[in-house]
């Protein structure tokens, strides 16, 4: 992946993530900032929280991946690194009017955090035994996958 790729990885990571953020962290009901959710009904609502955390995982495991070889502890990190920021937002908005601490959330973040973190395992594996095209350096019919670099 070229350098630029990875920029844009890491530029839309972090979109998302303040997006996730700032979603997390709005009012609800009534008010100057209220009623952006109103579009949503609670089970709705809930449901999205299972992709969003998945979704994150995601893009963090791929844009760690532009950097560094990540291997299955490094996606175990940054799945428990996104758990954490979805305990912390649900126990932020216990104090944001309209909003409530939800242990059910928590515990959609949570799996949504472990299904991000399985699907990111089986694309790097995936990507890794991807045999490479013959003009890459391997030797003239021979395909070799990128772990025997």
């Amino acid at each position: 992946m070229t350098w630029r790729r990875g920029t844009l990885l890491w530029v839309l990571t972090g979109g998302y993530a303040l997006a996730l953020v700032t979603a997390s962290l709005l009012p609800s009901g009534e008010g100057p900032l209220g009623g952006w959710d109103a579009a949503f009904t609670p089970d709705v609502q809930d449901a999205l929280h299972l992709p969003a955390y998945a979704g994150l995982v995601v893009l963090v495991s791929a844009a760690l991946a532009t950097r560094v070889r990540l291997k299955v502890a490094g996606t175990v990190w940054v799945a428990l690194a996104c758990v954490g920021l979805g305990v912390m937002m649900e126990c932020c908005q216990a104090f944001i009017p309209g909003r409530t601490c939800s242990l059910k959330d928590g515990l959609v973040n949570a799996a949504g955090a472990v299904l991000g973190a399985v699907g990111s395992l089986i694309w790097q594996r995936r990507r890794r035994a991807r045999p490479l095209v013959v003009g890459d350096g391997a030797a003239p019919g021979k395909a070799t996958g990128l772990a025997d670099r």
